[in-house]
């Protein structure tokens, strides 16, 4: 029976120092891409009895300098669009997979198609606007907007005439009908991807990996037809470090 009392005390000793704990930073607002992919991570890695620490940030540069200065095991979505603007930029040491990439699209209202002079465009307040007036020139009134989904709802309001927008929410404007949108072959291709801080990235990239095969993030993926990279984590690294120069301001 002593043995047996051990034999437990053992078990139960051993599920409890396997599991790890992961700060995941949170630097999205709801209805975001950055809010969306954090939740569908943390609810991954507890699936897979990982203890999340989910921190809600909200802002990108406040999650960046958070992120910088941690000493916690830490991971957070990211994207090449913004390693210009916060100085952070996906190294071997903090490279942990590239979940995908899109282009960036353009919307525009049907009333805005033959309106003259100036034309309002939505952009997400993350974005580099002279990258955006290099593509749509400086006749324009720029209107930030906190996230995707807010850019979305400003468009579909008529709040702007165009809109500077991810490809799955592009889609929703397009399947509107009060518009046309395009992919855009001038603006740089966005690629989202994940960085992590004290950790080791090659267990952590094996296990992020397997999340992104759940359920929730195949749908997320499938239904905004997003492009799936099928590659090591040196060659997904080389892609990235090659297409981030297109957020580079001259």
């Amino acid at each position: 029976m002593k043995n047996i009392i051990i034999a437990i005390v053992l078990c139960c000793f051993a599920s409890t120092t396997l599991a790890e704990t992961i700060t995941i930073l949170n630097n999205g607002k709801v209805g975001g891409s950055f809010n969306a992919r954090s939740q569908m991570y943390k609810d991954g890695l507890e699936a897979r009895g990982f203890q999340v620490e989910f921190e809600n940030i909200g802002k990108i540069g406040q999650a960046v300098k958070i992120f910088k200065e941690t000493d916690k095991p830490t991971i957070m979505v990211y994207s090449t669009n913004q390693v210009y603007k916060q100085d952070l930029f996906h190294t071997q040491d903090n490279f942990v997979l590239l979940e995908y990439e899109q282009p960036m699209w353009i919307c525009k209202t049907l009333d805005s198609l033959d309106k003259s002079g100036k034309v309002t465009v939505a952009h997400g307040k993350g974005y580099e606007t002279d990258i955006i007036k290099k593509v749509l020139g400086t006749d324009i009134v720029l209107v930030p907007y906190k996230n995707s989904s807010a850019i979305l709802n400003g468009i579909l309001a008529g709040d702007v005439d165009a809109a500077v927008n991810n490809q799955g929410k592009s889609l929703k404007y397009e399947a509107s009908g009060q518009g046309t949108c395009e992919a855009s072959s001038v603006l740089p291709v966005m690629q989202a991807t994940v960085i992590g801080k004290n950790i080791d990235v090659k267990q952590m990239r094996e296990v992020l990996l397997a999340v992104t095969y759940d359920d929730k993030f195949a749908n997320y993926h499938s239904s905004r037809k997003l492009a799936r990279p099928t590659a090591s984590a040196e060659q997904e690294l080389q892609n990235i470090n090659q297409k981030q120069k297109g957020w580079k301001i001259n």
